[in-house]
This record gives structure tokens, C-alpha cells and sequence, in this order.
């Protein structure tokens, strides 16, 4: 026995002896060699090392190589795939024959790799066989090439796994799409990563340089083995730049599909300088798009996205909700719902063009408005409207805010439902706070034809109208309270196509409210005051009532049954308003006894009326305007302004007329 012992010593000696006397006895470019041949019979690909090579056994398996190169396949843009100034590898080789992994060292030293996708789609990240063409499968077999499904546990076949040093100093990863000519390029790169075991806590910690803003990332992993059989882990993700802070925290498993679940923080100080930064600046004008906070709980499972417990920010946006997005489909498809504090969209409209027409109250002189049509009608935009967005997603989306406000439209506590599909987008709005009113009301928007087509219903009550009128068409010559109902639809690919195509209906009831810059009381009682521009811009007309139904046609409002009642003397209305060309061309008719009374022609620009009288129309005793006829003419022509040339005429021509019966 003792011999046998002593001839075991002498065996193991002369073994660790043989095996440390090999690294000197063979030479360097002998085992050089067969590792570029078994890399070109793995890859197809060069592997050349122009710089000193060491190899060890003990105590570690250990492998210095300096200047290495691997090569791309023909047709890259870059000569070289991957070129380390030094590799450094020791791995122990005792647990190699339990089949155990432990890395005491693996560093990369100024590695540059460069990532292609050629014009014909291949990645030069595949190798042998993967950059051949696969042929088509036999019925009922896989295709050559095509990876086996992954096993139940996931695993790869290590019964241990343990990283010590394991660093990447200065690299450098490039990344170009022949295809399109998209070019990235991540720079000095620096990496660390620990792992004592598969059951132990996995780390990465590291920094690099991504268009000229240093990021940072660290990456923890509770329990490796776990995460590789498919089972759950607990993970932790923080990614850091200048531009964007994420950071996620919860568990995750590594099973096909990928499920993960926890909590959010996003936290972005400019979305317009993130795009900018990405790579995608944000073109929309605006002053908004700046900071940007996202945080709740996510989670994950294959191309299927929950957001609950979702507290948002954008500007000066605040909001809480809940979604779910499935991308599984034709097109994503997105549920779910938001309660905002206030909607303000006017920091992501451009600004407002100068209104060419003027403010609404401009002046009611006499005859002296501009014709309706000219260069005063142009305040409807030319900007095109683009509505093909619609068509990238399908949504179910229920929007509530405390208040919305769109260009100078102010809108209260509302409720709104948004139904998209197809590029079609429906919003009902259940629940509408509007000038001290309230209503419901419902937008479509369909992206889907040729030209954007809109419609809109709307039953408002108790509404304010002339705040309204103001804010959506800059008219403040009515207020009132009362009911307004509308109903239109219109399409075009500009605000002013859309307005020339409108067609529908609606009705007006307003009470104790008033017609400003001009009395039309006192105009339809006294001719001459028909002309009198001085005193009209001062002028109103005070009601109880006034009510009215009207159509509109390609853009044109229509309306034959005005009923206004008044303490003095009722009157009934109709006429045209031209929408398009912001023109007004209306008749007012008084219904009096025992008085003379005229009607009253209200034409032009709706920014700059004239107010002529209809003498053909004249309503009560006509001899009483013979009583003195060269004073109605004088007056006539003082006050007519522009007009006088045409008034004095109009009035000889009805005296005449009243002479020749």
C-alpha cells in the first residue's frame, strides 16, 4: 500500500509538472494557430492575434492575447467585426470538470465592435450556417437553422457560474443599417460585472457616452438561476443621462414570453430635448413638449402591457389613470382611462396667425363696410390638417378633466369617451360645463378618407353666448343666456376647406341679452338713424327673447324665423350668414301699430357691418315720412357717410313712389 501511495505522489507530480512545463516546451504559435482555425471552422469569419500571446495552466487556465481582430463577413462596411488592443482570460480549472464556470478574470481592453445589418437584411452577428439562406422545411419539420424551442428550465447546461473580475475598459460599439444608412454609435464604454453564483446576486454596474451626454446603468438580479429556468426574480434597473432618468423595480422571468412586473419612475426634464437627443426632434410648433414624469406599476407579458396606479405629468398637465396596450394585433390597440386636473392644448397648437378680419368688435359704422368677400374674409387657416395618425392604433379611452382649454376656448368639468378605430375617432362628450352652461355633445373625427372629415353635435343649456361666440369666432355682438343646439359635418384638408363643406341644423333660444353696436329699435322707428355711424358704434339692442332655427349649406347659415321681442317693438328676421367668407347678409323687419317703422339691411364683414334702411319695406303710415322730406334727405346724407350718393336716391325713389299712388 505504501508503495502505491508513494506511486500516486510521483503520477501527480509529474502531471502538475508536465502541465506546468507545457506552456514552455510548446510553442506560442502552435496553439495560436489551431485557435484561429477552430474560430474560421465555427464562425467562417478570420480571427487574427498580431500581438504577444501568454498561455497558463496553473494556477488558473490563463490567456493574455494583445492585438486581436475578428473579421466581417464580404460586403460590411467595416473591415474588422470586433478589435481588442487586449484580452485577458483566467478561469479555474478544477470546477471545469464539474462542469462549473469560474472566471477569476475577463477583461476586454479598448474593444471596438461593429454592428451591420446589410442591404440584403443579414446581421453580421450570425455566423456560419446563420448567414446562409435557410432552405424551405419539409412539411411538418423545422426549417435548417431555425433554433429548437427552448427547454422547460431554460438552462444551458452549466451546473455553476461564477464572475469575479469581469470588465470592458474604453469600448466602443457602432451600430450602421446599409438598408436605410441609420448610424449610432456608443463610446467609451466602461463595464463591470459580478456574479458569486447562479444563486447569488448578479451585478452590472457601467457608463458610456451616447451622442455626446454621458449615461449610466446598473443592473441587479436577485437570483440568476431563477431568471434562467423561467421562474421569478427580483430585479432592480436604474438608466441615467442628462436627458432621461428610468428606473424599474419589481421581479422578472426569463421564460418565452418574457414576463415582468413592479415599479416605474420616469422622470424626463424636456421631452423636446429627449427627441432632439434620440435622434427624432419634435417638429409639432408650440411652446409645450417640455418636462415630462411618468411613475406607477408596469407589467409585462409578451407584446401585452399593463400601467396601473398611474400618476403622469406633463407641462403643466397632472393626471392619474390606468392603461393596457396589446400589440399583438393588426394594429396596437390601447384601453384605459385618465382623470386630469387640467387639459391646456394650447402650448401644443401653433400660434395663433393674425386675424386679418380684426377682433369681433370692430366698428358698426354706417354704409362704409368693406363687400362681403373680400380680403376681410380670410381668417380661416390654410394650415393642412393631417389625421393619419389615427390609423396606427385602435383605442378605448375614457378622459375626464377639471378643465380644458383649446386656443380661447374654456371649457369646465368634462367628462369625454374616445372610441378609435380604423382611423375613425369618436369622442362623446357625456358630461360638458361650458359658459356657465352645461350640455353634452359628440366629435368625430375620420382619418380614414382621402380629406379629414369632421362631425360634431352639441345640445348646450343655460350657456353664456357671448363668452362663446367670442372665443370660437371672435363675434361679441350677442349675449344672452338661453339653449344652443348644433349639428354639422364638414370635411377638407384645411380649417378653411372644412368650414366651406359644413352642413347641418341647429337652434337658438336666448334670453335677456343684447345685439351690440347697433339699436335696432331705434332704427326701425326712425330712418335717419339707420345712418348715423357715430352714434351706432355706441348703440345696442336690448331683448327678452330671441330665438331662431337655421340650416347650413356648404358653409352657408340660413335662417327665416327669427322672433326677437323686445319692451318697445317685436321683430322677426331671416337671412344668410357666410361662414367662409365671414359675411353676414340679414333683414330685420319690425312688427309695430300705429307706428313708421323700417327695416333694417345688415350686411358686410361680420367685423365690419353696415346697417342701410329697407325703405321698400316700410312698415305704418308712409305719408308721414312727406311731413318733411328735404330734412330726411339732409340728415340722410350727413349720416350716410360712403353712402350719401346712393341714400338720398333710395329715399327720392320711394317718395316717388309713394306720390305716384
Amino acid at each position: 500500500m505504501k508503495k502505491l501511495l508513494i506511486g500516486l505522489a510521483v503520477l501527480i507530480v509529474l502531471v502538475v509538472a508536465a502541465i506546468i512545463a507545457v506552456p514552455f516546451f510548446i510553442p506560442v504559435d502552435t496553439y495560436k494557430a489551431q485557435l484561429v482555425a477552430r474560430v474560421k471552422d465555427a464562425t467562417g469569419r478570420d480571427l487574427r492575434i498580431d500581438g504577444p500571446v501568454s498561455f497558463s495552466l496553473l494556477p488558473s487556465l490563463a490567456l493574455e492575447a494583445n492585438d486581436v481582430s475578428f473579421s466581417n463577413p464580404p460586403g460590411a462596411a467595416s473591415k474588422e467585426m470586433a478589435k481588442l488592443a487586449k484580452l485577458q482570460v483566467k478561469l479555474k480549472l478544477v470546477p471545469l470538470l464539474h462542469r462549473d464556470v469560474e472566471i477569476d478574470q475577463l477583461v476586454l481592453v479598448d474593444p471596438v465592435i461593429a454592428l451591420e445589418v446589410d442591404k440584403q437584411g443579414r446581421p453580421n452577428w450570425q455566423f456560419g450556417a446563420a448567414e446562409a439562406k435557410p432552405a424551405a422545411p419539409a412539411p411538418g419539420k423545422p426549417a435548417a437553422g431555425t433554433p429548437a424551442p427552448p427547454s422547460s428550465s431554460g438552462g444551458n447546461g452549466l451546473a455553476e457560474l461564477r464572475l469575479d473580475d469581469v470588465r470592458l475598459v474604453n469600448g466602443r460599439i457602432s451600430y450602421l443599417d446599409q438598408r436605410t444608412g441609420a448610424k449610432d454609435e456608443l463610446d467609451k464604454i466602461a463595464m463591470k460585472l459580478s456574479l458569486p453564483g447562479l444563486d447569488q446576486p448578479f451585478t452590472a454596474e457601467g457608463s458610456a457616452v451616447w451622442k455626446n451626454e454621458p449615461v449610466t446603468l446598473s443592473l441587479s438580479l436577485a437570483n440568476p438561476r431563477a431568471f434562467e429556468e423561467g421562474k421569478s426574480s427580483a430585479i432592480a434597473l436604474k438608466l441615467a443621462a442628462k436627458p432621461v432618468t428610468f428606473a424599474f423595480k419589481g421581479n422578472a422571468a426569463g421564460a418565452a414570453p418574457v414576463k415582468l412586473d413592479g415599479a416605474v419612475d420616469l422622470q424626463v426634464p424636456s421631452v423636446r430635448a429627449l427627441a432632439a437627443w434620440a435622434g427624432s426632434p419634435i417638429t409639432m410648433p408650440g411652446t409645450g413638449f417640455g418636462p415630462l414624469a411618468i411613475s406607477g406599476k408596469v407589467s409585462v407579458a409578451g407584446s401585452k402591457y399593463g400601467f396601473s396606479d398611474a400618476a403622469l405629468s406633463l407641462d403643466a398637465i397632472k393626471g392619474k389613470g390606468e392603461f393596457a396596450y396589446d400589440g399583438g394585433g393588426a394594429r396596437p390597440a390601447l384601453k384605459g382611462k385618465l382623470a386630469l386636473e387640467t387639459l391646456d392644448l394650447n402650448p401644443y397648437l401653433p400660434p395663433e396667425k393674425a386675424n386679418k378680419a380684426g377682433a369681433g368688435g370692430g366698428s358698426a359704422g354706417g354704409g362704409s363696410g368693406s363687400p362681403a368677400g373680400t380680403g376681410r374674409a380670410s381668417g380661416w387657416s390654410d394650415d393642412p390638417i393631417d389625421l393619419s395618425p389615427l390609423k396606427s392604433a385602435d383605442a378605448d379611452f375614457d378622459l375626464s378633466a377639471g378643465s380644458i382649454r383649446y386656443q380661447k376656448i374654456q371649457i369646465g368639468n368634462s367628462a369625454l369617451s374616445l372610441h378609435l378605430k380604423d382611423g375613425r375617432l369618436q369622442a362623446d362628450l357625456t358630461q360638458l360645463a361650458l359658459y356657465q352652461g352645461a350640455g353634452k355633445g359628440k366629435v368625430v373625427l375620420d382619418g380614414a378618407a382621402a380629406a379629414p372629415a369632421i362631425e360634431a353635435d352639441f345640445n348646450l343649456d343655460k350657456v353664456q353666448i357671448e363668452p362663446l361666440l367670442r372665443d370660437v369666432m371672435d363675434l361679441d355682438r350677442l349675449s344672452g343666456v338661453g339653449h344652443f343646439a348644433i349639428a354639422v359635418t364638414g370635411h377638407g384638408k384645411s380649417q378653411r376647406e372644412i368650414i366651406g363643406t359644413l352642413n347641418g341644423k341647429g337652434d337658438l333660444n336666448l334670453g335677456n341679452g343684447t345685439i351690440k353696436g347697433m339699436n335696432l329699435v331705434s332704427m326701425v322707428k326712425n330712418v335717419t338713424a339707420a345712418f348715423d355711424s357715430s352714434a351706432a358704434t355706441a348703440q345696442q339692442t336690448d331683448f327678452t327673447s330671441l330665438s331662431a332655427t337655421y340650416t347650413i349649406a356648404n358653409g352657408v347659415l340660413r335662417n327665416n324665423d327669427l322672433q326677437l321681442k323686445s319692451a318697445e317693438i317685436p321683430m322677426t328676421g331671416a337671412g344668410t350668414v357666410d361662414l367662409p367668407k365671414r359675411s353676414v347678409d340679414y333683414k330685420v323687419t319690425p312688427k309695430v301699430a300705429g307706428l313708421v317703422a323700417v327695416p333694417v339691411i345688415i350686411k358686410g364683414p361680420w367685423d365690419h357691418l353696415s346697417y342701410q334702411p329697407d325703405l321698400a319695406g316700410i312698415v305704418g303710415d308712409p305719408g308721414k315720412l312727406l311731413q318733411d322730406p328735404a330734412k330726411l334727405l339732409q340728415q340722410g346724407a350727413q349720416g350716410a357717410g360712403s353712402t350719401a350718393k346712393s341714400v338720398p336716391g333710395a329715399v327720392d325713389s320711394v317718395i316717388k313712389g309713394i306720390l305716384g299712388r
